[in-house]
Parts: C-alpha cells; sequence; structure tokens
C-alpha cells in the first residue's frame, strides 16, 4: 500500500457529504487550528476560515460519492488535494465513537503522519464520456435483468421461453404472446417490451455519442484495442476511459489488481489463511474484460481451443477468470509498448 506524502506546514481534512462538510485545520504538531462544521458546502466561507494558512496547506477527503466538485474548487484555489481511499481508511472506522467532528479530525492527522493511502483523482475534462459510458452500462444491465425476467416469467408458466430473434424485438413479442392466453399476460409483455425498446433507443443515442467522441478524443490506443479480438468500438473505449492513462501503472500487477482481476492474501505466521480484496478496483473494468474474455474466446479459434482446456482444468467460471486476466495483461503491454494484439503471445504468457 501506498501513502501520500505531505510537505506543507498545515494540513486540512475534510468529512464531506452532500449539504455539509466538517473541516479540521492542524499544523505539524498536531494541534488544531481550525474546527468547524459548514453548511451548505460553502466553499467561500471554507476559504475564509483557512485563509491564514491557505500559503502551505494540503486538503484530503475520502473518497466519496461525490468528491468531484471539491476536488476542482481545490484545483482552481491552487490548494493541494488528496483523495483518500476509503476502503483503505481503516483508521477512521476504528475507536469507540464516530461522528463527523472525529473523522475530520482523523483524517488531518493521518494527512500530517504521511498515513493517507491516496486514490486516483480522475481529471476532470474526461468526466463526462466516461460518465456516459457507465450511464450506458447502466442501461446494458438494467435491459439484461428486464430480458431475462420476461424469459422467467415464461419457466414460472410452464412454457419453453420462446427464441429471441435476434435484434427484431417484434418477431420475439409475437413468439412470446402465441404462448399466452391470459390477457393480463399479454399485458405484462407488452409493458415490458415498451421498456425493453425504449433501452434500445437509448443505448444506441449513448453509443453514437461515445464512437464520436472516441474518434476525436482516442488516438493510438484506440486502434490499437480494436485489434483485440472480442473488444469493439464501445468496449475499447470504455477500457480507456477507466484506465485513463496507462502509466500510472507502474508494474502489469498493479494495473490487474486495479481491474479486480486478482485477489490479496491474508496471512498469518507463514500460512495463507484465505483471499481478500476482491472488490477492492475497478469494477467497470472487471466487467469489460469478463465480455471482452467471452466475446474473444468464441470468435478467435486459436483462444476458442485455449479457453476450452481451460475450463475443462478449471471449470467455466475460473477458466473464463484466467482469460479475462490476460487479456488484461495483454492491453496493459500493447498500450505501453504501442504493439498491436498477438494470441500466440497471450495464450504462451502465464500468470
Amino acid at each position: 500500500m501506498k501513502y501520500y506524502t505531505s510537505t506543507t506546514e498545515f494540513n486540512c481534512g475534510i468529512d464531506l457529504h452532500a449539504r455539509v462538510m466538517y473541516v479540521c485545520v492542524m499544523d505539524r504538531q498536531g494541534n488544531k487550528l481550525v474546527h468547524t462544521n459548514i453548511q451548505g458546502n460553502d466553499w467561500d466561507f471554507f476559504l475564509k476560515r483557512i485563509e491564514p494558512y491557505r500559503h502551505s496547506l494540503t486538503v484530503v477527503c475520502e473518497s466519496t460519492f461525490n468528491w468531484y466538485w471539491l476536488a476542482d474548487a481545490c484545483y482552481e484555489a491552487k490548494l493541494p488535494f488528496v483523495l483518500a481511499h476509503a476502503l483503505y481508511l481503516k483508521h477512521i472506522h476504528g475507536g469507540k465513537n464516530k461522528n463527523d467532528r472525529i473523522d475530520s479530525e482523523k483524517l488531518a492527522h493521518l494527512l500530517r503522519a504521511n498515513l493517507i493511502p491516496p486514490a486516483y483523482v480522475y481529471p476532470a475534462e474526461r468526466r463526462p464520456i466516461r460518465a456516459l459510458l457507465r450511464q450506458r452500462m447502466s442501461y446494458v444491465w438494467q435491459r439484461s435483468a428486464l430480458l431475462t425476467h420476461v424469459s422467467m416469467n415464461q419457466t414460472a408458466e410452464g412454457l419453453v421461453p420462446a427464441a429471441k430473434g435476434g435484434l427484431n424485438r417484434d418477431v420475439w413479442v409475437e413468439r412470446i404472446l402465441a404462448q399466452y392466453e391470459n390477457p393480463l399476460h399479454r399485458m405484462a409483455v407488452t409493458c415490458e417490451m415498451d421498456v425493453i425498446r425504449a433501452y434500445d433507443t437509448q443505448i444506441q443515442t449513448l453509443e453514437d455519442e461515445i464512437v464520436r467522441q472516441a474518434k476525436r478524443h482516442e488516438g493510438r490506443d484506440y486502434h490499437l484495442l480494436n485489434t483485440v479480438t472480442g473488444i469493439g468500438q464501445v468496449l475499447a473505449i470504455t477500457i480507456l476511459f477507466e484506465i485513463d492513462a496507462i502509466e500510472r501503472f507502474p508494474t502489469v500487477k498493479n494495473f490487474l489488481s486495479y481491474a479486480r482481476l486478482v485477489k490479496g492474501s491474508v496471512a498469518s505466521a507463514g500460512k495463507v489463511k484465505g483471499l481478500t480484496g476482491g472488490k477492492m478496483g475497478n469494477a467497470y473494468l472487471r466487467w469489460a474484460f469478463g465480455e471482452a474474455a467471452v466475446s474473444c474466446k468464441r470468435y478467435h479459434p486459436l483462444i476458442t481451443l485455449y479457453a476450452d482446456r481451460l475450463i475443462a482444468k478449471r471449470g467455466k467460471f475460473k477458466g473464463n477468470a484466467i482469460l479475462a486476466a490476460k487479456l488484461a495483461r495483454a492491453v496493459y503491454f500493447m498500450l505501453q509498448k504501442g504493439t498491436v494484439f498477438d494470441a500466440e503471445k497471450l495464450i504462451a504468457t502465464s500468470l
């Protein structure tokens, strides 16, 4: 685990919420200089309170859902900003009492003691496109849930789920309605299909804009990822915008860990007690490489044979996870070196 090294004379811990933030400013000796609650997240009032210490001040807050505006405000005010990794801040959660006042004080203490595990501050100019990608992903997941629900309802009635008929929803609806006699069942199917069609429209709208943005913002890396079997236009830009800059990962192990493709271990007295940290990292990257692995083994003959051997030896779930991790390794070195995808190298390497 890495820790941020503070070099300023004063350190400010902020316990940030949607409509209020508790602020604690400390000097290097741990003396509390400001410790107050700021209603409405009033930034101007905050600047007034820290004015005597602003010349040498570092600000830290946890990576909650609403940290974007605080990071941008600190950047505009030329204040060093540190985003603390919430899952690694065990010192915040320890203790008999826990409240906003105590949390802000602990953050300031940890910062001055150089014990803040930093999270990545994603660049503001790239956030809108990443938000579109995540919105599209959310719609895809919700649509998948509805598609599954339609088939489950048929199974519940003792029917064989109708074949989907590709992208033509009308054909699928006709096949489903032909199986039902009860008008209420038919109405339920019609309602769900209307929602699914709405998702189809919005997903396509988002995809069109995302591809336009990809061609404008991404150059070499975008085209490199498109050489990977199983990674199309949308999946390529999803991976690129979730990574942001491959240079921020010193080693491939760091990258695989961030992509949730490896787990940590718990050991004591030389014995491994179990695995941990499976949910630490980027869930969107884990999903993207999982999708890429499924498509890659389906359409690349060489990888299909390799994936079949993996699944026979390790099982379907573990085999797909290994293939996803190998694809992530390949992508890491492709982006680092500027090379195209090589299936033979992917099979030759081992984790």
